[in-house]
Formats: C-alpha cells, sequence, structure tokens
C-alpha cells in the first residue's frame, strides 16, 4: 500500500451499536486515498466482533486492541498520530459519522487554503432531535489568535473533532500537554492549532455528531460531578493567561463566572472534597474575590466612555 493522503484514526471505547455505520461512512467516501486505524481502548461490548467484519478492507492499516484502558481518549489520539502516514488526519469517532463527501471537500479546501486545520458544520443528533450546529451561512477563514480572543478562550468552538481535518505537520508544533488530560483535552488542542496558525470554517453540515447518553460530549456530567472538568478548564483557562491571550477584563470575570457556576451546582458534585477542590483551583487564580468584583464592575461602567472617544 502507497503511502496514502489522509490518515483516519477511529478511536473506540464500547460504541459497537454506533461501529457499523462510522466505519461504513469511512470506507464508502467518495475521496478513497487513506488509511485506517482503528483503536480500541478494551471495550467490554462486541466492539471486537464488529471491527475484525472491517479486517480484510485494503484500507486498513492498523488495528489496536488495547489490554487495559487508557483512561484518556486524548492518548488513543497520540497512539494514532504515531501510526499516520497521511499527510492529513481525520479523527473518525467511532459513534458519529459522515456525509461521504466528507473528505472529498475537505481535503480539497486544505490543499487550497493556508491553513493547518478545517472543520465542518454538523448535525446535532439526540434521541429526541436534529439540529445544525453553527448558524453560520458561508464558509470563512478564522485568524488563529483572533479566534482565541473572541471565543475559544472561553468555550471550545471546535466542539467535535470527526468534524476536523488537519496537517500532520502541524503536530510537530503542538505541545503534546492535552494527552493529560481526561475531558478537555480537545480544547487545549484546538488552542494549540489556533496559537501557530489559522482554521477554517466549512459551512456545509458534512458531520453528525452524535450525542446518544454515553458519548464523550454527553459524558460532561459525570466529569463536571467528579470536579475533573473544573480542574482541567481552570488549567486551560491558566496556560491561555499565560500566552497573554485573555483580556485583563475576562482575567477577573472568568473566574468570578466560574465560581459563581461551581456555587450553583455544589450538590452536583460527588462530594464536598470535590467541590471545593474546583473551587480552590479557580480561586487561586486571583488575589481577591472582592477585588475581582469592583475590578469588573469599574471595567464595565469605564468601557462605554472609552468606546465614545474612541468613535469620536
Amino acid at each position: 500500500m502507497s503511502r496514502p493522503q489522509v490518515s483516519v484514526i477511529v478511536p473506540n471505547y464500547n460504541h459497537a451499536p454506533f461501529l457499523k455505520r462510522r466505519l461504513d461512512s469511512v470506507f464508502n467516501q467518495t475521496f478513497q486515498d487513506f488509511e485506517v486505524i482503528i483503536l480500541d481502548d478494551c471495550s467490554t461490548d462486541n466492539s471486537k466482533e464488529i471491527i475484525e467484519e472491517y479486517r480484510n478492507q485494503p484500507q486498513v492499516s492498523h488495528i489496536i486492541y488495547n489490554d487495559t484502558n487508557s483512561g484518556s481518549p486524548f492518548k488513543q489520539w497520540a497512539k494514532g498520530f504515531e501510526l499516520a502516514q497521511g499527510d492529513y488526519i481525520w479523527i473518525a469517532e467511532s459513534d458519529d459519522w459522515a456525509e461521504l463527501n466528507f473528505l472529498e471537500i475537505t481535503t480539497e479546501i486544505l490543499k487550497r487554503e493556508k491553513v493547518n486545520l478545517i472543520f465542518s458544520n454538523s448535525y446535532i443528533v439526540t434521541p429526541s432531535k436534529i439540529e445544525i450546529e453553527k448558524n453560520i451561512q458561508e464558509d470563512c477563514v478564522y485568524e488563529g489568535h483572533q479566534l482565541l480572543r473572541s471565543t475559544m478562550f472561553y468555550e471550545n468552538f471546535i466542539l467535535n473533532a470527526s468534524s476536523v481535518l488537519f496537517k500532520k505537520k502541524a503536530l510537530h508544533q503542538i505541545p503534546k500537554t492535552y494527552q493529560n488530560f481526561e475531558s478537555s483535552g480537545d480544547w487545549l488542542f484546538w488552542i494549540e492549532f489556533c496559537l501557530i496558525g489559522n482554521v477554517y470554517f466549512c459551512s456545509k453540515v458534512l458531520n453528525y455528531n452524535n450525542r446518544h447518553g454515553g458519548n464523550t460530549t454527553a459524558m460532561w456530567g459525570k466529569k463536571m460531578s467528579s470536579g475533573i472538568i473544573c480542574i482541567e478548564n481552570c488549567r486551560i483557562f491558566h496556560y491561555l493567561k499565560e500566552k497573554k491571550v485573555i483580556s485583563f477584563f475576562h482575567r477577573h470575570n472568568m473566574v468570578l463566572c466560574n465560581l459563581k457556576w461551581i456555587d450553583a451546582n455544589r450538590l452536583k458534585f460527588d462530594s464536598t472534597e470535590k467541590y471545593q477542590a474546583a473551587r480552590k483551583c479557580w480561586k487561586n487564580e486571583i488575589c481577591s474575590e472582592k477585588i475581582s468584583k469592583i475590578i469588573c464592575f469599574l471595567c464595565i461602567r469605564i468601557y462605554p466612555i472609552f468606546k465614545f472617544f474612541r468613535l469620536r
């Protein structure tokens, strides 16, 4: 098998009910110059039985079954990156699926545009409804640092890995810190891409993000109650603060908002200790809640005046 243009990484853990639809949507792509790397993270369902049905597909380059669960989907990502031979990488999450022209459209754009990453619009699929993720009608290029300052510093704008195709060579500039995360590693991973260049948004809806109740996104509630999400998000906040991406106002406002949220959801944490640990993590980012409240109050009052004189 000659070196492929695209490496498709399919990380799986207990997604047997969705695997066939996912793999069929990969192997039946209109663009066929790709390899497939299937990584199973010690599934306890019948995933292996389904995966083995695809072993003889000519595009399959690796099928790897872990003897023990890695504890993080991002460690599986990293394993796939090391095996990947293609110029471009698609992390095709095992419970999602794609339009059959996903690779045809995204590879053409990635070749043409001076960006390291492209992500498409998605359908958000739940047991009760299907809706479009982003109400953006036209393709656009986001300047990486600007996207960080406007959106990515407080939420993951690139919500689903299955919607993304990126250049493998860019991985040399991406720190491996994301591998140490259990929940928010994808957010940090896309942040790193924004720090090194621009990203392209394709308004065509080419991806189906399946929120069925057992996927990574839907498991958010369990990660929240353990305090993991709060602590990992705080680590990302601290990192962006060091990178001088977050404005003076948001350095205080974001901490106050997170502390308020943690307090409002106190009873949803697994224990008082985990609630306190999450709160302490964010509290350490400021000197005093009282001082931060004063700073935010003054900024909100002063900004309209500043804006008025600036426009004159």
